[in-house]
């Protein structure tokens, strides 16, 4: 008990008495199994914040710097449409059926792909009756950070009810959602070693 009181303490002092930067905070989180240090080291890493040099980012290690580097360069564009694979619906009529309501996985990376998976396009798309946008339906994009790659690259539907032949080509309607963030990123890439970390010193 003393020792982890100790350890808190610690912690306390060089998370508040000290600028540490994001690389010694990266460092000294998997020296010592911090979970907090870990999360705002590789947050500010890869938010643009912080520019590291090549250097810096060599003493991590090329594992992390890696998955670090990714990250950064696998940030969704400002502009990108985020949806569920459940909103799409025909863009030629007033049909309320999903367009997709079959099983599927990415063609790309295998995974499967949810009637609630999110799927992203390239924005802004074509705004039409709220809450509604219209873009192509070739564009839909896997949203699995290092795969987005065409979803449907070769699928035309027919519209259940106007029985339009959708190809890759013709315009579908899709209901926005939040964007995919860093958060979302960094809990795929990190998550696991955070919460290990957590559990440690629990």
């Amino acid at each position: 008990m003393l020792i982890h009181q100790i350890r808190k303490y610690a912690i306390h002092r060089l998370s508040t008495d000290f600028v540490l930067s994001p690389i010694e905070r990266i460092h000294l989180a998997r020296a010592h199994k911090v979970a907090a240090w870990l999360d705002e080291g590789v947050n500010s890493l890869v938010s643009g914040d912080t520019k590291p040099t090549l250097h810096d980012l060599g003493t991590l290690g090329w594992e992390i710097a890696a998955k670090i580097l990714r990250i950064r360069d696998n940030r969704m564009p400002w502009d990108a449409l985020h949806f569920r694979r459940d909103s799409i619906k025909c863009g030629y009529c007033s049909s309320s059926a999903s367009l997709i309501n079959f099983a599927h996985n990415c063609p790309s990376c295998r995974r499967d792909v949810p009637a609630d998976a999110v799927l992203t396009a390239p924005g802004p798309g074509t705004m039409w009756r709220y809450p509604y946008r219209k873009i192509y339906y070739g564009t839909i994009r896997c949203s699995y950070f290092t795969c987005r790659r065409s979803l449907f690259p070769s699928i035309s539907r027919n519209c259940p009810s106007c029985l339009v032949n959708l190809g890759s080509n013709y315009l579908v309607r899709i209901t926005c959602t939040q964007k995919r963030g860093l958060k979302e990123m960094i809990e795929e890439i990190f998550g696991e070693e955070i919460r290990n970390y957590e559990a440690a010193t629990s």
